[in-house]
């Protein structure tokens, strides 16, 4: 068995740009812009591209690749992700009041690999969408713009929001008959998914800004995302809830005895006779 292997689900695309140079592909640890901890992540192109590893793991599980068994089961999917998101912390800390350049911005002493960031929001100036940029000479210099970021923001939620309510049409089920009131989805539901989504890749403080700068209430910005599977799942149970009805058992009626003749000329020859008990009564 083999420890070193590891099982991907990677697009085709990837892997034939991997085939030219060994290091088309390349996994690192960076900083997670939500909580700050170490979180896999695949940079591809020479660093132009980044993905985001998403690893689904379960107890008692192999792989038989070829010959060999791989003991470790886990599956890696790498996803496309904006690099600008893992930019915001470093701006948002280090160029709120004034500008500088992103070649020391991007510098982690523990995620060495995050000065490769630079490449990745360098390319096609996307850094105007959450920065202002300042020129002298070659040297060019970044200053953090909440108003930009959260503007950018809102619109990688309405984006996704349409996206949302595509797939929740095209999954809908037929085998059941809902309410129409069931079937329509409130307003602004989806853009709050939305922003859940999102708010996984935001600090808290940031989703919240983000939460206000949409238009939700405070209630809706402190509620943790339900994904739309789990929204289907207690709609399916409130239907079979609602679809079961609650009978009382009917009892069986009791089968009447028949009294014979001779039980019936016992019980006329003791009518009027007086109980034993009634000669001891004062």
């Amino acid at each position: 068995m083999s420890l070193d292997k590891h099982f991907f689900i990677i697009n085709d695309q990837l892997l034939n740009d991997a085939s030219a140079t060994n290091d088309s592909l390349q996994i690192v640890d960076l900083r997670n812009p939500a909580t700050g901890k170490p979180t896999k992540y695949m940079f591809h192109n020479k660093g132009d591209e980044l993905y985001e590893l998403n690893c689904f793991a379960e107890t008692n599980r192999s792989w038989f690749i070829n010959e060999s068994v791989c003991s470790n089961g886990r599956i890696y999917l790498p996803s496309r992700i904006d690099p600008l998101f893992l930019v915001i912390p470093y701006l948002e800390k280090n160029c709120s009041s004034k500008a500088i350049p992103l070649e020391h911005v991007l510098i982690d002493d523990d995620f060495p690999h995050t000065e490769k960031l630079v490449d990745c929001v360098c390319k096609g100036n996307q850094l105007a969408l959450i920065a202002d940029e300042k020129k002298a000479g070659n040297v060019r210099a970044y200053r953090y713009n909440e108003e930009k970021t959260l503007d950018w923001l809102r619109r990688k939620c309405i984006i996704l929001e349409k996206a949302l309510g595509n797939e929740s049409k095209s999954a809908r089920s037929l085998n059941f008959i809902k309410e129409e009131k069931e079937n329509d989805r409130q307003e602004g539901e989806m853009l709050s998914y939305a922003h859940g989504i999102i708010s996984d890749y935001l600090s808290l403080a940031l989703s919240k800004k983000l939460a206000t700068f949409i238009g939700f209430s405070e209630e809706k910005s402190t509620n943790k995302r339900k994904s739309t599977a789990e929204v289907d799942t207690n709609q399916i149970k409130k239907i079979k809830k609602e679809e079961s009805i609650e009978t009382t058992p009917i009892k069986s009626v009791t089968a009447v005895k028949k009294v014979s003749a001779k039980s019936k000329a016992l019980a006329k020859a003791a009518s009027g006779t007086k109980g034993i008990a009634s000669f001891f009564k004062k």
